[in-house]
């Protein structure tokens, strides 16, 4: 983890450098080309992370992902640009001299920012290392980003399935420039919380003042919402794609307030990475031209800006589509214009599954909104999914009415974007919530950019009549005494309620069970024990290995072959038959038994629900369930774990 870490930062300060001269010369005519430094370094985190995969994208092309030609060019470009090298440093300095002198003077709002980052990125860090239970991560992303490493760049199909291996890759491709080093998924994870706490950086450095508090409205906005957090050190890319997504829309309101060129080159830069990085990134591109259509119509945007801005998005997007255009004659395959490679039957059936609720529990609502029922149904979804039981998702409505009441101008594209895209999902892509994730990050940012606009309509208020009020305090805060005894009894608070809680969970004798995932970044648990409590098949996989049992009929986990080699640290004895093996209808069961060894067998507890029956197929389920029955008189529970999934070991010379 550490070292991909060091990786990500290496990325991340190399599309830095790049990133200060670009900003340096398209802001030449302004009168502040920059506002300062640190908002320089919380704003340039994914503008950087976009220069460095667009320049990734184009060796790739060319098959030039090679340390042999990597590391010249770093060392070439950073030579090049050595004053950029040295005024990102200095701006890391000054940011870091800032933060101290906060201190001095008694303002601990910056170093208790700073504290809360690590322990996120502490926390989080750890959480990495969970091995995902999400079958995409191990189908699809990092066999995708381990393609890329293994070619040097692309090939079509990256991997062996034609739809899947011609997606577009952005940050499939930014895994893979970690991976290169790290070698392991997690510093794919690793990349994953780079980009959301580049997204919370630059949401916060939008704060006209105090910045740092600034942060911890971010914080107890978005942080506090599990619905973000719960994937932010997964090697997915849907949150990723979100806050580039999102990000796009923030440069384009900072371009906006300020005028400055290098924020819509910005805008460009991120929109080109989320729109690189999924299909669906291509409805915010629509949106942003829409905004922009106007200023564009009235010559507010140079030529030259323009052409920039363009180039920029090509530079980063272009690449997948052009790709697609070429090999397969459609620039968004398999989508509208053609699908070679695929089958009629099969391109319905995805479409099918795309354009309905992922749960059938959730098909019954209507997502016509030109009738009164599916307007209904939108308001309820709306409540209900993303507003009720959230209190942090009441507050930022409340933010978002009062900027609109006290700054409508300056609000009021942000609020129609947020509305536009929660409408484009639910009509569009109600297939499942997580599609729905660039509308709520924006509705959360909206709330946000809110409440900067009711601060600096209080500023002379809280300048006058706040400020004269604490300025007592804050010379007690700036006194050596306190100095010297602040961090003392902040380290012993900490250490008092860390063997608190210990105490709280059992002392020596802690239950896995009543253990949280902060526990184990506490170092209260293993992950292993952890993992062993809390994660469906985890337990139950590794047994299977640990003991070697083979050959497991495990038919109703679609990703049951990948996921016991994931959770055995990537060691794949072929214990479990893949879930796909099964005997032909009618055929002799014991014939199949025999034929591939089987020996024991898994019944998970929702074995017979319409949910996987959906996922996995009726007359597959059928199937299982007629082998399974067969066997079961002639079998015998080995185990049980805690989520009720069963292991039976299958006799073949019992009589039944």
């Amino acid at each position: 983890m550490i070292v991909g870490w060091c990786t990500v930062l290496s990325i991340i300060l190399w599309g830095l450098v790049i990133d200060r001269g670009i900003v340096a010369w398209l802001n030449r005519r302004c009168d502040q080309p920059f506002r300062d430094g640190t908002d320089f370094l919380f704003s340039g985190i994914l503008p950087a992370l976009a220069i460095s995969g667009g320049t990734a994208t184009i060796l790739g092309a060319f098959h030039g992902l090679r340390w042999e030609i990597i590391l010249p060019l770093v060392v070439v470009s950073m030579i090049w640009r050595r004053r950029d090298l040295v005024a990102v440093l200095g701006d890391l300095s000054s940011f870091f001299r800032k933060i101290v002198a906060e201190a001095k003077i008694g303002n601990p709002l910056p170093i208790l920012a700073a504290l809360v980052c690590i322990g996120y990125c502490y926390a989080w860090s750890i959480e990495a290392l969970f091995p995902p239970s999400v079958a995409d991560v191990w189908v699809f992303h990092i066999p995708l980003a381990n393609s890329i490493i293994d070619h040097a760049g692309f090939v079509s199909p990256q991997i062996d399935h034609p739809f899947y291996g011609n997606i577009p890759l952005f940050f499939n491709l930014l895994f893979a420039l970690v991976m290169m080093v790290s070698g392991h998924w997690t510093g794919a994870a690793a990349m994953n919380i780079a980009i959301f706490f580049g997204f919370l950086f630059l949401l916060s450095s939008c704060a006209s003042r105090w910045r740092a508090c600034g942060f911890f409205v971010v914080a107890a906005l978005i942080l506090s919402t599990s619905f973000f957090k719960g994937s932010v050190g997964e090697p997915m890319t849907d949150l990723a794609r979100s806050c580039f997504s999102i990000a796009a829309v923030l440069f384009l309101w900072r371009y906006l307030e300020t005028r400055r060129p290098a924020e819509l080159f910005h805008c460009a830069l991120v929109l080109g990475g989320a729109v690189g990085g999924k299909y669906t990134e291509l409805q915010m591109a629509g949106l942003i031209g829409l905004v922009l259509m106007p200023t564009l119509f009235r010559g507010r945007v140079s030529l030259p800006l323009f052409l920039s801005c363009l180039c920029a998005f090509f530079a980063v997007a272009g690449y997948w589509y052009a790709k697609n255009l070429i090999v397969l004659g459609n620039p968004i395959y398999p989508f509208i214009f053609g699908h070679p490679g695929l089958s009629d039957a099969w391109m319905a059936d995805y479409m099918l599954e795309l354009g309905r609720a992922f749960d059938p529990a959730n098909r019954h609502f209507v997502t016509n909104l030109t009738t009164l029922q599916g307007w209904h149904d939108f308001l309820h979804i709306l409540y209900n999914w993303f507003l009720a039981g959230k209190p942090n998702a009441f507050v930022a409505l409340a933010l978002i009415l009062a900027g609109l009441a006290m700054a409508f101008r300056r609000i009021a594209f942000l609020a129609a974007m947020t509305a536009a895209m929660f409408v484009i999902w639910y009509t569009v892509m109600f297939n499942h919530i997580r599609w729905a994730t660039p509308a709520y990050l924006l509705f959360f940012s909206t709330g946000f950019i809110g409440a900067s606009l009711v601060r600096e309509r209080l500023d002379r208020w809280l300048d006058e009549q706040i400020l004269p009020r604490i300025a007592p305090f804050k010379k007690v805060a700036s006194s050596p005494a306190c100095m010297v005894a602040s961090p003392v009894i902040i380290s012993l608070l900490a250490a008092g309620l860390w063997i608190a809680h210990w105490y709280r969970l059992g002392g020596s004798d802690i239950d896995p069970v009543q253990t949280k995932e902060f526990d184990v970044a506490l170092g209260m648990i293993s992950v292993d024990k952890y993992m062993e409590s809390h994660r469906e098949a985890y337990f139950m996989y590794r047994y299977i290995a640990d003991h070697d049992l083979r050959a497991v009929f495990q038919p109703f986990d679609t990703a049951n072959t990948l996921l016991s080699t994931a959770y055995n640290d990537g060691r794949d004895g072929g214990w479990q038959l893949p879930r796909y093996v099964l005997p032909a209808p009618g055929s002799d069961i014991d014939a199949f038994i025999k034929n591939n060894r089987i020996a024991y067998f898994i019944v998970p507890p929702d074995a017979g629900s319409a949910f996987l029956a959906e996922r996995i197929g009726e007359d597959k389920i059928a199937i299982a369930n007629s082998v399974i029955a067969h066997m079961m008189p002639r079998s015998s529970l080995i185990l049980t774990d805690r989520f009720g999934w069963k292991l039976y070991r299958f006799d073949a010379d019992r009589a039944s």
